[in-house]
């Protein structure tokens, strides 16, 4: 009974990731661009010379490979792209794509707001501009991302690494 209540996490704070309208439309272009590019070689192939020097075979061959990028960019997205951010009793974890990422709190030094789109040193998930936050680590890469609720994703973060250093400090000096 013991065990199973260690491994439950209690989650303080659930928030998704906020992705500006221009952060989308550079998303969306390359499958967009694919797509007219793959329409492109199909008409090609089968109604009209559309491209002079290609074959039909290989207007064909391109357009059912330029057809399946399409799937691949987007199981590249699902995959890299950040999804939500929760704060827990002893870290924060992000969820991007379909894996999860923990960040402990004896490994931040800060948390912050943020601005600017570029990042010298650590992970950068800008998809917003005006609601981003950088984690400040000791030991590891620093992180930005955008939640949609900085201001109380900060002020619960805050709280959460407040009361894991006062327990950290308690069970230090003996205390339970």
């Amino acid at each position: 009974m013991k065990e199973n209540y260690r491994n439950m996490e209690l989650v303080l704070f659930e928030d998704r990731i906020k992705y500006d309208f221009w952060v989308k439309i550079v998303l969306v272009f390359p499958i967009i661009f694919l797509l007219a590019l793959g329409i492109l070689f199909y008409i090609d192939a089968h109604y009209r010379d559309v491209i002079p020097s290609e074959s039909e075979s290989d207007s064909n061959t391109a357009a059912i490979i330029i057809f399946a990028s399409v799937p691949f960019v987007l199981v590249v997205y699902w995959l890299s792209l950040p999804r939500k951010i929760y704060v827990l009793q002893d870290r924060i974890k992000l969820k991007i794509g379909e894996f999860f990422w923990n960040v402990p709190f004896e490994t931040i030094e800060s948390v912050k707001p943020a601005k600017g789109i570029i990042v010298w040193r650590g992970f950068s998930s800008i998809t917003s501009y005006s609601t981003q936050i950088e984690i400040i680590r000791s030991r590891g890469q620093n992180i930005r991302i955008s939640p949609s609720r900085r201001e109380q994703l900060l002020d619960c973060m805050e709280r959460a690494m407040s009361d894991w250093k006062r327990v950290q400090g308690g069970s230090a000096s003996g205390e339970t």
